[in-house]
């Protein structure tokens, strides 16, 4: 079905057309996908993956190296990669999130993205407080560089001159 989308979309669309998901799916099931999309589009979340900060920058250029060299020629666009700032332990190990860390996360992950010349999307602009369960602490509400009051998170906070 999402071929036949795809290829109607394409029918009317001037924009490059893709189809977003988790690096994964492309390495099998979305095979006949890859083949008439404009570009591939992956999600890697190392944190998602039990990855520790010290070796999450590799674990994402993983992800995205072994994508692309499946699909030579093809373009691989990262558009979602982030790191959460808070967990209850749903799915994500409270102890390898927090501030500092999606610091580390993000400017490992820009400094990467620009010297490899890789499109890179950074999840999430803002922290979604309706996301995921009734918890505070539900790790689907934390992404973001900013709060929901728009006041940023360490990552966005330029050090004072001379620190």
């Amino acid at each position: 079905k999402v071929i036949e989308y795809t290829q109607l979309v394409k029918q009317s669309a001037r924009q490059p057309v893709t189809f977003c998901e988790n690096y994964v799916p492309w390495l099998n099931k979305l095979k006949p996908l890859a083949a008439i999309v404009d570009f591939i589009s992956i999600h890697t979340y190392p944190v998602w993956e039990y990855r520790h900060i010290h070796e999450a920058i590799a674990y994402t250029q993983e992800n995205y190296d072994t994508v692309a060299n499946l699909y030579p020629g093809k373009p691989v666009v990262i558009t979602e990669a982030g790191w959460a700032t808070n967990s209850n332990g749903r799915g994500i190990h409270p102890e390898n999130v927090n501030e500092e860390n999606q610091k580390v996360y993000f400017e490992d992950l820009m400094q990467w993205s620009e010297k490899n010349k890789v499109l890179t999307f950074f999840f999430e602009a803002f922290d979604e407080n309706w996301k995921g369960s009734p918890d505070p602490n539900e790790p689907e509400k934390h992404w973001g560089l900013f709060y929901t009051d728009r006041t940023s998170k360490t990552a966005m906070q330029v050090a004072k001159q001379g620190e």
